[in-house]
């Protein structure tokens, strides 16, 4: 028996409304296992989508959801199937790392300048005390 990842969770709740038959082909599960897990995580199976009828695209999802489900996740949070194949992380992750590189740079770039400011203020001080010197 083989534990629910995390991606699998998440589409079992945009897929529900394909039924559990159809979500046991996806998930290659049985069918008491889609209904357990769908029951622990407060979802109904079966029910209206608002949003589209997602039994017209049945088979593209289901090719979907299995491809995703066999994905290697992400090793910065484990929750979700790697998306970016330069990084392998998943698309929020590999956002949050650039974020993350952005800042460094911004810090580096302040540090730099204070410094400049630093040593120019120095010059200065040598420039004035030279001439009272003189």
């Amino acid at each position: 028996m083989r534990g629910w990842t995390h991606a699998e969770e998440e589409a079992l709740r945009v897929l529900a409304p394909l039924g559990g038959p159809e979500l046991a082909l996806a998930f290659d599960r049985s069918l008491r296992s889609v209904y357990n897990r769908a029951w622990r995580l407060g979802i109904r199976i079966g029910g209206r989508s608002c949003e589209k009828n997602l039994r017209t695209s049945s088979p593209a999802i289901l090719r979907e959801i299995t491809r995703l489900s066999q994905a290697s996740l992400c090793p910065g949070c484990a929750k979700r199937p790697m998306g970016v194949n330069r990084t392998g992380l998943c698309g929020p992750c590999h956002l949050n790392g650039l974020r993350t590189v952005h800042e460094i740079e911004i810090a580096t770039a302040d540090a730099q300048r204070k410094l400049w400011a630093a040593r120019s203020k120095l010059q200065r001080r040598r420039r004035s005390l030279e001439a009272v010197e003189s």
